[in-house]
């Protein structure tokens, strides 16, 4: 075995044994062991990987740190910090947020950023050190020890495959159509998934890997009867996704163009990524941060792009700092994620009506956050990589210089569709968007405890430019913004006094079979084919979920799959997406059960309620129509054996 492989063994030890590491300078206890569960490991190996790892570097890998004094500081990833609030002492190999009031060494930093057991932080900084543990009693590779491994396999057939395999000639020319190099394809790790049901389950199969391995790291789908498994990725360019430390995490597919143009199927979707793992959630990931962190750091701004090429065709060009979305508008916790290294944040959108509409996402969610954004919008048609191609990296940092804060983008995007001569309520309908996007924005700041007086600043420019074009007195849209922010707060539980005023949607305001083709239509990706098939629209009692049966059909229709995310663009009503988010969390707590059991019951539900349909339709006719003997006993005999149907009962013999 070598030593990659050794590394990840299963170290599941004792916390107890951690001396000193398992609480934090605060006090607040780490997640604990069990003692006496799983392989156990020397303390002088412990010792060894503490003293090989440097904490700085260590720590400088998640946030941007700065000399100050004898200590490095740096933004804390655990609050809201503007001012860096966390210390990190080279000498003593500790660090501390003093607001947080949480501290330690290098187990318990990563096992806080990375939210893992105390086992499974000795795993990551061993491999990372390179040292080879070595327990005392053996065990089985962790989950998330030989998840990584299992994605790096596949990382590697993948790469292996573009590189030399017949089947990925078509791949290899859409990348040079793109014009990346060979230089970037090798550095980005680019691979190719065969159009085979089980291409990857096959080269797994060689080296000891099974399906279970494939499935939990997200790589291959159970069939809906519950009979086996078959690839997630075919026939689809692979990007891998990594962590900031480098770490294959997850994969991005891009259909070949060539695939959409069979007129004997549906198109498939464009992009597909991994589903969310103990390795992977999107809203926390950006694709290529681990190569542009560094270039980030130094600039101290960060471009984020929509598509994986636009972010290596960037690369190429020499424009590093470059970051790409994976399939979501970018949100707040990749917010977070970006101030650790960038003090201002460029958001390039394409210059197209979904680009518009993205950037209205983009506001919407970070016009409160703690950071420099910028907007901009490239020429129409145009996306990142055809403008780097064409016109080359001046041309793309001239659009990325030439971005502008997200209020003067909404009050530009309102003017610029102004058409000429437009009506006073066409213009006071521009302004009265403005004024909200606004509105929203200061109240989510004082929500959140944001820098009032730094958003004041802002206000009063959007403000001075919307008297200077309209003509409109200053203290009649000053007045217009304080009442738009009070109804604002009030919708968000800004005070307590709109919390007790509020009315939040309740789980109860749906009907429970609502909720439950709800929940299999929003997370069990295999079941949207059953729920659109099988379900109609007037089988469902309210009128929020017939809404999103029909928007889901159209997305189905569309491209092949439902999305939550897709729901929300076409759904934008607030309390609508409220509903939504209100259905997804509450799928979340049936994620424990197998997309095909979750199906299975499903399937269930529907039959019975067919039955049910069948034996109330029987049952008017009998009470309701004049009927002979003959034909009376005949309906009789019907609801009974439609109701031992519906209790899974069969039907008695004779004899």
């Amino acid at each position: 075995m070598s030593s990659a492989d050794r590394s990840l063994i299963d170290t599941a030890a004792s916390l107890a044994s951690h001396r000193g590491s398992s609480e934090g300078a605060g006090g607040s206890p780490m997640p604990r062991t069990p003692a006496g569960e799983g392989p156990h490991f020397r303390d002088d190996q412990k010792e060894q990987i503490r003293e090989a790892t440097d904490i700085a570097d260590l720590v400088g890998s998640y946030v941007s740190l700065r000399r100050q004094g004898r200590n490095l500081v740096g933004i804390c990833p655990w609050h809201e910090d503007s001012r860096p609030s966390l210390q990190v002492n080279a000498q003593r190999q500790t660090f501390r947020c003093w607001v947080c009031n949480i501290g330690g060494d290098v187990f318990s930093f990563l096992m806080r950023m990375e939210r893992l057991e105390f086992p499974e932080a000795l795993e990551q900084l061993a491999a990372r050190a390179g040292i080879e543990l070595r327990s005392q009693r053996g065990g089985q590779a962790s989950e998330r020890g030989r998840m990584q491994r299992t994605l790096t396999f596949a990382a590697d057939c993948f790469r292996r495959c573009l590189e030399s395999s017949q089947e990925a000639a078509d791949a290899r020319a859409y990348l040079a159509g793109r014009e990346l190099s060979q230089e970037t394809i090798q550095a980005a790790q680019l691979g190719f998934a065969p159009e085979r049901w089980d291409w990857l389950i096959s080269q797994a199969a060689k080296t000891g890997l099974g399906p279970q391995d494939l499935l939990r790291a997200g790589l291959v789908v159970e069939r809906s009867d519950g009979r086996g498994y078959y690839d997630r990725f075919r026939g689809r360019v692979i990007f891998p996704i990594s962590d900031v430390m480098g770490r294959c995490i997850a994969f991005g597919g891009r259909v070949l163009p060539s695939a959409t143009q069979n007129p004997q199927r549906d198109p498939p979707a464009k992009y597909i990524n991994s589903p969310e793992t103990p390795l992977f959630s999107k809203s926390n990931t950006l694709y290529g941060m681990d190569v542009a962190r560094q270039a980030i750091s130094e600039s101290r701004r960060a471009i984020v792009v929509e598509g994986y090429t636009d972010c290596l065709a960037a690369w190429q060009a020499g424009v590093r700092e470059t970051v790409a979305v994976l399939g979501t508008a970018l949100g707040p916790r990749h917010a977070q994620l970006l101030r650790r290294y960038a003090d201002r944040v460029v958001v390039v959108l394409d210059g197209d009506a979904a680009g518009r509409r993205r950037a209205n996402e983009v506001l919407d969610l970070l016009l409160a956050e703690p950071v420099d954004l910028r907007i901009a919008r490239l020429p129409a048609g145009m996306d990142p990589c055809d403008l780097l191609t064409g016109e080359g990296a001046e041309a793309f940092r001239a659009v990325v210089d030439s971005a502008v804060d997200p209020l003067d983008y909404r009050l530009d995007e309102a003017v610029d569709q102004l058409p000429v001569g437009a009506s006073d309520t066409a213009c006071l309908t521009a302004v009265e968007s403005v004024l909200m996007a606004v509105a929203r924005a200061s109240s989510a700041v004082k929500r959140h405890g944001g820098d009032v007086s730094q958003f004041r600043v802002r206000e009063d420019q959007v403000v001075a430019r919307l008297v200077r074009r309209f003509g409109l007195d200053r203290g009649v849209l000053r007045a217009r913004i304080r009442d738009l922010a009070e109804s604002s707060g009030r919708r968000s539980g800004g005070s307590d006094e709109a919390s007790r005023q509020r009315r939040p949607v309740k789980r109860e305001s749906l009907p429970p079979w609502d909720r439950e083709v709800l929940e299999v239509l929003v997370s069990v990706p295999e079941g949207a084919g059953l729920v659109i098939r099988e379900v109609p629209a007037d089988d469902l009692g309210s009128q929020f979920g017939r809404t999103v049966l029909e928007a889901a059909r159209q997305l189905f229709h569309e491209c092949g799959r439902v999305e939550l995310a897709g729901l929300f663009d076409l759904l934008p009503d607030p309390e609508m997406q409220s509903l939504l988010v209100d259905v997804d969390e509450s799928a979340a707590a049936h994620r424990g059960i197998a997309p095909p059991e979750r199906l299975k019951q499903l399937s269930e539900a529907l039959r019975l309620r067919s039955v049910r349909r069948d034996t109330e339709r029987t049952s008017r006719i009998l009470k309701t129509q004049s009927l002979d003997a003959d034909a009376e006993a005949a309906l009789l005999e019907q609801i009974v054996a439609q109701r031992r149907l519906a209790q899974g009962m069969s039907d008695p013999k004779e004899g």
